[in-house]
């Protein structure tokens, strides 16, 4: 996945709605970041599971 840090999300925030204050910008970037991350860290368990979980199985092949 590709890491989004809090200012290229600020931005987006920025240019598809410019009349939000600095505040809603950030405490939105600040959300969607974290669930991002939150994601990110699923997805990752999520492979690692599924690879050890199959590791064996291709042994025969």
């Amino acid at each position: 996945m590709r890491y989004y840090t809090l200012s290229v999300i600020e931005d987006a925030f920025r240019r598809q709605d410019p009349e939000l204050t600095e505040t809603e910008i950030k405490e939105k970037a600040k959300k969607i970041h974290s669930q991002l991350n939150t994601l990110d860290i699923s997805w990752r368990r999520s492979n690692k599971k599924f690879y050890r979980m199959n590791e064996f199985r291709n042994i025969g092949s």
